[in-house]
């Protein structure tokens, strides 16, 4: 499986980078238009989404969407190998820096700093991703344990997950292994899956 998934992980990378400019640009569009029609997102008061990397669908419309629909937006911050995420504030002048994998995070004092059980709502980056809403990241494992508290039995009104990606980022199936987090959904440019 470690070999398979790595594999995975360079053949979809590289698929997903040969995305031309007009088409990411039009299905990222689309696939934020999906995500506020979404009811939890609506519902939502604390957004979680990144700065998009390496070809990635870029979440930026939903973002500008939350700060004009008054709501708070938070992307992530790496603080350590081995340790949860933490979120900083965003808004559309925030000021950025590049973290060690050159990935813009936002310039903010950690006393700003937000853990991910204080969001509502997350949009995530990914790899790969499947119907059942399992998800293949990068394999740092930095989602898995910053949300690893939704493999426990879910308190009401806990946080959405939700993967953002392009619809060729879909596999037939993915075999998750016991600390993977499962996703509540997927949205891409073509749809959205629920589990």
């Amino acid at each position: 499986m470690p070999n398979d998934v790595s594999q995975i992980r360079s053949k979809i990378r590289a698929q997903r980078k040969s995305v031309g400019q007009r088409s990411r640009l039009q299905w990222s569009q689309t696939a934020c238009e999906r995500v506020l029609e979404l009811e939890a997102y609506k519902n939502s008061k604390r957004v979680g989404a990144f700065q998009s990397f390496d070809g990635e669908a870029d979440p930026m419309g939903l973002m500008k969407d939350a700060i004009e629909q008054k709501k708070q937006v938070y992307v992530p911050v790496i603080i350590g190998k081995a340790k949860p995420l933490k979120f900083a504030p965003w808004h559309p002048d925030v000021e950025f820096k590049p973290n060690r994998f050159g990935i813009d995070e936002p310039v903010a004092e950690p006393a700003d700093w937000i853990d991910g059980r204080q969001l509502d709502f997350v949009v995530t980056p990914l790899v790969a991703f499947d119907e059942s809403c399992n998800r293949i990241g990068v394999g740092g494992g930095f989602y898995d344990r910053t949300f690893g508290f939704l493999n426990e039995p879910r308190e009401e009104n806990s946080v959405m997950l939700v993967g953002f990606a392009f619809e060729l980022q879909k596999l037939d199936s993915i075999e998750p292994q016991s600390w993977d987090v499962q996703l509540d959904a997927v949205v891409t440019q073509s749809g959205v899956y629920k589990r």
